[in-house]
């Protein structure tokens, strides 16, 4: 309820209505000597401060508070207490309350029902001013709740916002990465031999359909992406034939586990852009599920020739990973073999 301007403007209906309902069940415990003149009075005396109260919370806090004017606001403040409380006295006690004789006094005695009777005007005075330093400060309290909660919904619009734009940045840095490598294949290919320029062209058209198609996606199922990676694998073997292996082992419970859109093709290009591949020395590369884990493992075979490695490969993945879980990606190198571990997603 307390989360909008309705529902704080509801509370500060509801608890005027019952300071001001307070003179009067106080005194319904006598409705035989119901003293009128005295919840009159009263409600005079809260009238005053429910102005104040008004003037503060829509006034001198949002224009002077929330403005780092604290020097004004806390001047205006305290002119708004004297001035009320001068009021309060005038008013109140300038007007002559009705005259009630004296039940058992003197003939000619008269008493009065007001809180403020002449003799009292000192203890009135400070009287006024402690309450309005109360209702106001009790206002602020309030008002510098609701700026803080906006403030924290903003806060939270924003990293989301920001989160799904970090998030579409690192999406966008595979795609293209992906397009290059493969129109380089195919480059290739229509000089060598047509006819597999032509196969992979298909399977090149098949693979950017699921990109596109994911292009918006946050997570896809293991099924999904096992399907995506089977038409990878064709243009890799199209690409290096028996230079490269692939042992796949996906237990099917786990297949509508959820991961990131293209991890394993990911994965497998940077199996191959790290090791050699070749007809003497070919490459294998396993693919399995273990517990909740999806596995991509390598036997090292480094290429002589490699250039020191930036890892945005890896670095992108472990960034995209952490938008939807806790659980970190696990890297294991033993100088033989290279494995990724990636945790399943469980989505609701």
């Amino acid at each position: 309820m307390l989360k909008t301007k309705k529902g704080f403007f509801i509370l500060y209906c509801l608890i005027w209505a019952l300071v001001f309902s307070a003179p009067y069940l106080r005194s319904m415990q006598d409705i035989s000597a119901m003293r009128w003149n005295r919840m009159i009075g009263d409600w005079g005396h809260l009238f005053f401060f429910f102005i104040v109260f008004l003037v503060n919370i829509y006034l001198l806090v949002p224009k002077l508070l929330f403005n780092n004017k604290r020097a004004y606001y806390y001047t205006a403040v305290v002119i708004s207490i004297l001035v009320i409380t001068i009021l309060d006295i005038i008013i109140l006690n300038g007007i002559k309350p009705p005259e009630i004789p004296i039940e058992g006094g003197l003939p000619g005695s008269f008493r009065t029902d007001s809180i403020f009777a002449p003799h009292s005007l000192l203890p009135t005075f400070f009287n006024n001013l402690i309450t309005g330093i109360l209702i106001i400060g009790t206002g602020t309290a309030f008002e510098l709740q609701y700026k803080w909660l906006e403030e924290e919904k903003l806060r939270k619009d924003i990293e989301k916002e920001q989160l799904k734009t970090n998030l579409a940045l690192l999406k966008n840095q595979i795609s293209p990465h992906f397009l290059f490598n493969n129109l380089s294949v195919l480059t290739s290919l229509v000089y060598k031999n047509q006819d597999k320029a032509v196969e992979f062209i298909n399977e090149l058209s098949k693979v950017y359909r699921y990109v596109l198609d994911n292009n918006n996606a946050e997570l896809v199922t293991l099924q999904d992406e096992m399907d995506f990676l089977e038409h990878y694998i064709y243009l890799l073997k199209i690409r290096f034939e028996n230079s490269i292996s692939f042992d796949i082992k996906i237990e099917e419970n786990k297949k509508q586990e959820y991961v990131l859109p293209m991890c394993l093709q990911m994965l497998v290009e940077n199996t191959i852009q790290h090791n050699v591949a070749s007809q003497a020395n070919p490459l294998l590369v396993s693919i399995y599920t273990n517990n909740n884990s999806l596995i991509v493992e390598n036997q090292i075979q480094p290429r002589n020739n490699l250039n020191e490695s930036s890892k945005t490969g890896l670095t992108n993945l472990i960034s995209r990973y952490l938008f939807f879980t806790d659980e970190k990606i696990e890297f294991v190198n033993n100088s033989q073999v290279f494995k990724v571990i990636l945790p399943l997603i469980y989505r609701k």
